[in-house]
């Protein structure tokens, strides 16, 4: 059997750790890591902890974790992936999510603490690029 297409993460990469609390009111701590070449894109979730050791909850978050992970190296996005995730209703009749997965989804989706610097940087690069792709084309006329 072929094994589909994954793209390890570079080893050195940005990542983010962010307090994560169930519907129930555990807390947990998840690290999010993205990729060096799209630093706003999410190539992995890592449980930093917050769970008892050793329970059955500490247990399905790294599960979760892990194949929630691979997903995002194959090429699916997180927002993706929420799109199919069982939802419930709640109490105010509004929608929330159902289980621990559609919970760290939320939690990978979650822009990083970068993200209008990372943004800043790219358009002030792009006001100070050399020269625009219409520039170069009448240059080569």
């Amino acid at each position: 059997m072929n094994a589909p297409a994954r793209k390890r993460p570079e080893d050195r990469r940005m990542n983010e750790t962010r307090e994560f609390v169930t519907p129930e009111g555990h807390t947990a701590y998840v690290t999010v890591g993205y990729d060096p070449s799209a630093p706003l894109k999410p190539v992995e979730v890592f449980y930093s902890g917050g769970f008892k050791s050793g329970c059955a909850l500490e247990c399905h978050i790294h599960d979760t974790c892990v194949l929630i992970s691979v997903l995002l190296q194959m090429g699916a996005s997180a927002t993706y992936l929420t799109r199919s995730i069982s939802r419930r209703a709640t109490a105010n009749g509004g929608e929330d999510y159902a289980s621990l997965a559609g919970w760290l989804l939320s939690v990978v989706n979650e822009p990083p603490s970068w993200t209008n610097e990372y943004l800043t940087s790219i358009g002030a690069a792009q006001q100070t690029s050399p020269e625009t792709s219409t520039d170069a084309k009448e240059k080569s006329e």
